[in-house]
C-alpha cells in the first residue's frame, strides 16, 4: 500500500538534484579556470620567450615611428650604442646617425612605405662619439593602426676591417705580379747584352784568332772577361733576390769584423776599380765588430761599392766609413750607421724618387758606359730591412753620391 508524496518531501528532493546539478557546473568553471589559467601561463611564457630572445641577440632591433622617434628597442641596442632604454626612448634617430637629415628621413621613410623590407649601410655613432659602420635590415610594420620601421642593425666593423684587409690583400697581390713580370722583363732584356756581347767576341776570337794580333787578341779577351764579370754579377743579384723573395735565403745572424768583410769586398771588385784607377779607403775601424748575417752585409756592401765604381770618374776616390752612435743612453739599443760615399757624377731628384723600386726600375749608363739593372740596390735594402735598419741615400748631380745604411741592434 502506497502513500502519496508530501510536498516537504517533493523540495527536498529537488534541492538535492539542484545542488548536484551545481557542483557539476562548479567543477566546470573550475576546469575552465584551470584551462584558462594554463593558456595564460603559456601566452606568459611564450612572451617572456620573445622578450629574452629578443633582448639577447647581439644586433640591435629598433622600432621607429614616422618622424624617426625611438618607440622600442632592445637590450643590445642599449649595449652597442651606450645608452640607457630611457635615454634611446626619448631621441630621435638623427642624433646617433650623421649621415641622415629631416629632408633625407622624409624620403627614406617614403622608400620603407613603397619597398617595405630592404638593406641599407650607414655610419652611427656611439653615446662616447664613437663612430662605427652598421647594416640596417628595414621592415615595415603596422602595429595598432600605426605604420612603423622596425629595424635589425648590426655592427660590421670587423666586416669592413676584412673587406680591407682582403683590398690590401689584392693590392700586394697585384704588386707581386708586377714585380713578378718586371723580373722576368730584366731576366730577358738586361741578360741579352752582356750574353750577345759574350757571344759575339768568344765567336769573333774563334774564328779569327791565328789573323788576330796580340793585341786585338787581348782586347777581345778583356771585353769576354768583363761581359762575364757583368753577367756574373746580374745573376748573382737575381738569385739571391728570387731565393729572398720566396723566403729561401735565411737570416743568420753571427759576430764579425765589418773591415775585414768590407777589405775582402774591395779586393773582389779590384779589376774594375784598377781600370779607372779609383781609391777605396776603408774607414771601418779595425776593432769594430757587429752582430750581423754575413752574407747579407757582404752582399749589400758588395753592390753599394760596385754603384759608386760605375758612377765615379777616373782618379776619383770612395769612402766607407762608420758612425759612431750619439745616444749616451745605455738603456737605449745602440744601431750600427755606415756610409758608402763617392764623388761620382750623383743623380737627379727623378733619380733618387726611382730608386729602391723594381716598378720603377731607373739604371743609367754609368761613366765608362757601364750598364746595369737597379736589382742591386733593391736586394740591398731587402737584406737591410731583414737587419731591422733602414737605407737612404744623399746625392746631387756632379756633387758625388752617399749610401747610408743602419742596421738595428741584432741578438744572437
Amino acid at each position: 500500500m502506497s502513500f502519496p508524496m508530501t510536498a516537504s518531501q517533493k523540495s527536498y528532493e529537488d534541492l538535492l538534484l539542484e545542488i548536484q546539478r551545481l557542483e557539476a557546473e562548479n567543477q566546470a568553471l573550475k576546469q575552465n579556470q584551470k584551462n584558462f589559467q594554463h593558456h595564460q601561463t603559456k601566452i606568459s611564457d611564450l612572451l617572456q620567450f620573445t622578450q629574452f630572445s629578443i633582448d639577447t641577440v647581439s644586433d640591435s632591433i629598433i622600432w621607429l615611428d614616422e618622424k624617426g622617434k625611438y618607440v622600442f628597442v632592445n637590450n643590445a641596442t642599449c649595449i652597442n650604442y651606450g645608452y640607457t632604454k630611457e635615454e634611446l626612448l626619448s631621441m630621435t634617430m638623427f642624433q646617433v646617425d650623421p649621415l641622415f637629415t629631416k629632408e633625407i628621413w622624409e624620403a627614406h621613410w617614403n622608400e620603407i612605405l613603397e619597398k617595405k623590407s630592404f638593406t641599407l649601410e650607414t655610419i652611427n655613432k656611439r653615446k662616447d662619439g664613437t663612430p662605427f659602420p652598421i647594416e640596417v635590415t628595414v621592415n615595415l610594420v603596422e602595429y595598432d593602426g600605426k605604420k612603423y620601421n622596425c629595424a635589425i642593425v648590426r655592427d660590421i666593423t670587423e666586416q669592413k676591417l676584412n673587406e680591407a684587409k682582403l683590398k690590401q690583400a689584392a693590392i700586394r697581390l697585384e704588386e707581386l705580379n708586377a714585380t713578378k713580370d718586371k723580373f722576368f722583363s730584366i731576366i730577358a732584356h738586361d741578360l741579352k747584352g752582356p750574353l750577345g756581347a759574350h757571344k759575339d767576341f768568344t765567336k769573333l776570337l774563334i774564328e779569327r784568332f791565328v789573323s788576330l794580333s796580340d793585341e786585338e787578341r787581348e782586347i777581345n779577351l778583356q771585353i769576354i772577361s768583363e761581359s762575364s764579370e757583368k753577367l756574373y754579377s746580374l745573376m748573382e743579384n737575381l738569385l739571391h733576390w728570387a731565393s729572398n723573395q720566396n723566403g729561401s735565403i735565411q737570416f743568420h745572424p753571427t759576430q764579425l769584423k765589418l773591415n775585414t768583410l768590407i777589405q775582402k769586398t774591395i779586393e773582389f771588385l779590384s779589376l774594375s776599380i784598377q781600370k779607372k784607377q779609383i781609391q777605396v779607403l776603408n774607414l771601418i775601424p779595425e776593432s769594430l765588430e757587429i752582430v750581423a748575417d754575413a752574407f747579407m752585409v757582404e752582399t749589400i756592401f758588395r753592390n753599394l761599392i760596385a754603384n759608386a765604381i760605375k758612377y765615379s770618374e777616373t782618379n776619383q776616390r770612395i769612402k766607407i766609413g762608420w758612425i759612431q752612435s750619439e745616444s749616451n743612453d745605455p738603456s737605449q739599443n745602440r744601431s750600427h750607421r755606415f756610409y758608402v760615399k763617392d764623388e761620382g757624377v750623383g743623380m737627379t731628384k727623378e733619380q733618387l724618387l726611382s730608386l729602391f723600386r723594381l716598378e720603377r726600375k731607373y739604371s743609367t749608363p754609368g761613366t765608362a758606359k757601364e750598364t746595369g739593372t737597379g736589382l742591386g740596390l733593391i736586394l740591398s735594402k731587402d737584406f737591410v730591412e731583414q737587419h731591422q735598419g733602414n737605407i737612404w741615400v744623399e746625392s746631387e748631380p756632379k756633387h758625388g753620391t752617399t749610401f747610408y745604411i743602419e742596421l738595428g741592434h741584432i741578438t744572437i
